[in-house]
């Protein structure tokens, strides 16, 4: 498992910097919209949807948002557009499924567990995703910072993973995911600070900036880790392991992307404090 998990990620990641680094905005939004367009479809099987006619439909309405979205001049980060909105109210939905990290499974199917609950925070932080990763690389510098924030990403889940493997003794979330443990997130938060510290100076942000660029990757390091969990909640509850089987040995696209999904927003925002 460990072998596929490398060679898969060996054939993905140069693709993705490249994409990241030398095509422009325009056309990484192009490319993550058909990805989360594929997550719309995806979410569709975690709210207990089997029949294609109701799959395509909900695929269909993410695409349609996608398009709206897509009308719009991405410019630098701005919170105030019709995207940043979208933004802050994902922004405000990561931080209520932290309390359903606690409570999980009770009452979950009263609320979040129905379907069309389900289906509307999945066209939520699909659409607040996409429109975060257009405003970030649109921005002046906006290659280097959405390839240092995928960085981040990529640090908090390796370090996460490889410290919980080496050290890990005390649960994380056992109802939720069992393998998780508070080592791993610890190692995965260390692991993120340390790629922020080089990551704020190779982007020239000095004294405070800097500082707040490293506060900045901690906080993604643990709003990731909510995303990765949080996706975890809704495959448990719809009874199923991955999201899909699109990567092998990764399972389907959400469960490749849970983190950046809750990440995307808040480092969106997190430029705006940093100025």
């Amino acid at each position: 498992m460990l072998i596929t998990r490398v060679v898969t990620a060996a054939v993905l990641l140069p693709l993705a910097v490249g994409g990241i680094m030398y095509l422009p905005t325009a056309a990484v939004t192009a490319i993550f919209a058909v990805l989360m367009t594929i997550g719309a479809w995806e979410w569709s099987r975690l709210l207990g949807w089997r029949r294609p006619l109701a799959r395509s439909g909900y695929t269909l309405i993410f695409i349609i948002i996608a398009l709206v979205l897509a009308r719009r001049n991405p410019g630098v980060v701005n919170m105030a557009s019709t995207g940043g909105g979208l933004q802050l109210l994902a922004c405000f939905w990561w931080l209520v499924a932290v309390y359903w990290l606690f409570r999980f499974p009770r009452g979950w199917g009263a609320s979040i567990g129905r379907p069309l609950i389900g289906a509307g925070i999945g066209l939520l932080v699909l659409g607040a995703a996409l429109s975060a990763v257009a405003a970030i690389h649109a921005h002046g510098r906006g290659a280097w910072l959405l390839l240092f924030f995928f960085m981040l990403i990529w640090g908090a889940d390796s370090g996460a993973y490889f410290c919980g493997r080496g050290f890990g003794r005390h649960k994380l979330a056992p109802r939720i995911s069992p393998g998780k443990t508070r080592e791993g997130a610890a190692g995965g938060v260390a692991t993120t600070l340390i790629v922020a510290a080089i990551g704020g100076s190779l982007l020239g942000y000095k004294g405070g900036q800097w500082v707040g660029f490293i506060v900045l990757g901690g906080w993604i390091a643990g709003i990731s880790m909510v995303g990765d969990l949080t996706l975890s909640m809704f495959k448990r509850y719809a009874e199923v392991k991955d999201s899909g089987t699109l990567f092998p040995g990764h399972g389907g696209l959400l469960d490749r992307l849970d983190s950046t999904l809750a990440a995307a927003p808040w480092f969106a925002l997190g430029l705006l404090w940093l100025g």
